[in-house]
């Protein structure tokens, strides 16, 4: 079976995603797009070469593709009788909905992914059928039978890729045209997961992380976060997608083993990985300080669910790439059915209890500061801003959400004991959270 792999912006396949009788698959780019000035690699694991790439990696991104949520791909298992592992005889039937700019057609098919025109290739869903789909996200049922998911996402949360019209109003693409937003819809008994996922956005920003924008709504009586994608330009009413690939991809790892802990020396998310992503950026000391500040934020306001699969880097025209926007910040810890273990470990740390000033250090060593007064400096300087930063803003949180409030003054006061520093108020004084 040969299969195109085509990528949004480019008139013609990119490369050819083929398997063999025993089920292995390669992946070879074509020569017309290595011809390309403008040619765009598809992963930092996949770089631009004539020579085809093995089983190993061309599964590792090609899976990843696909929906964590394994419903569609387990129908599609089951309807054509393939096998679990048969990536290729999959993604035959499932490529079209691919992830980001990326598809994967029978070959010689038509591109169905094309940017999109907000005037023409976009129909507004009415208020009663928005209606539904949001009751049935928030249920955890399939979506209503006229309703087709225009862009299956990834992840464990319920949401629905849609287009947002200059007018307000949600739209579904027509034929194969860029979605705008991702309209995620909490669980039942988790309602309150949407304002908490926004209160984090919005203190990253605050933070001076570049993030996603977000907005709170209400739909059906039931509340639901809309999120602005970073991986969309819009532009003289036109819709276009940027190719972005998630550090799982980059490093070429399967999407279960976006956790450190699930990985095994060499073949595993943790720190030394990041790093060797983080050097190959168009920018590597900011990359690395942008690291360093987003872990700590991320232990402070309870995150301890930054996968591999939340991290993402744009591929730029000549080669470059760089990191995107946050997106899924979510004080996770706020959940008690959840765990606290960090996605990475920082040094030996394991969580935030465990986290102290040789973990820190061993955590930027890590990263590539060989300098070890220039590691302390850095580690003061980005705790001081975490801290002061987030304390600014308890008043605020707890006047909304007094458990998220308390959550992250008890993760600064830990953090602060933990490294001999003094705990600042209103910090010192706010309640504990136990999990």
């Amino acid at each position: 079976m040969i299969l195109d792999v085509r990528l949004d912006g480019f008139g013609a396949p990119i490369g050819e995603l083929a398997a063999d009788d025993r089920g292995a698959v390669t992946f070879t780019y074509t020569g017309e797009h290595l011809e390309r000035a403008d040619a765009l690699a598809l992963s930092l694991a996949l770089p631009l070469t004539p020579q085809p790439f093995a089983d190993v990696a061309t599964r590792a991104y090609f899976d990843n593709l696909l929906q964590e949520r394994d419903t569609a791909r387990a129908d599609i298992i089951a309807k054509y009788g393939l096998a679990n592992d048969d990536i290729a005889g999959i993604l035959y039937h499932l490529g079209k909905d691919c992830s980001g700019a990326v598809s994967v057609l029978p070959e010689g098919a038509p591109a169905v992914k094309v940017p999109g025109v907000l005037s023409r290739d976009y129909e507004p869903y009415a208020d009663a059928q928005l209606e539904s789909i949001v009751r049935s996200l928030h249920e955890r049922r399939p979506l209503p039978e006229e309703v087709q998911d225009p862009s299956p996402l990834a992840g464990v949360q319920s949401k629905i890729a849609v287009t947002v019209l200059p007018d307000g109003r949600m739209a579904a693409p027509l034929g194969g045209a860029p979605t705008t937003h991702i309209l995620k819809v909490p669980q039942e008994r988790h309602e309150r997961e949407a304002a908490r996922e926004h209160r984090a956005m919005v203190l990253s920003r605050e933070s001076g992380f570049e993030t996603a924008a977000t907005g709170l709504m209400e739909i059906a009586g039931i509340p639901a976060l809309l999120v602005e994608r970073y991986d969309r330009v819009v532009e003289g009413g036109r819709v276009r997608r940027i190719h972005q690939e998630d550090f799982c991809q980059a490093l070429g790892l399967p999407a279960r083993l976006k956790y450190e802990r699930r990985g095994t020396q060499g073949r595993r998310f943790d720190v030394a990985a990041v790093r060797t992503i983080l050097d190959r950026t168009i920018d590597p000391v900011r990359e690395r300080q942008l690291f360093i500040d987003i872990t700590i934020f991320d232990m402070l306001i309870g995150n301890a669910d930054a996968h591999a699969k939340n991290f993402s880097l744009f591929h730029l025209p000549g080669n470059r790439i760089r990191t995107t926007p946050r997106y899924d910040v979510l004080p996770t810890v706020l959940d008690r059915g959840t765990t606290d273990e960090f996605a990475y470990r920082i040094g030996n740390a394991e969580a935030l209890a465990q986290v102290d000033a040789r973990a820190l250090d061993d955590f930027l060593a890590e990263l590539g500061l060989s300098s070890i007064a220039g590691r302390r400096r850095i580690l003061q300087e980005a705790t001081d801003r975490a801290v002061r930063t987030l304390n600014g803003q308890l008043g605020e949180i707890a006047r909304h959400d007094k458990n998220f409030g308390d959550l992250i003054a008890t993760n600064i006061r830990t953090l602060c004991d933990n490294l001999g520093l003094e705990v600042p108020g209103p910090a010192r004084d706010m309640d504990t959270f136990v999990r």
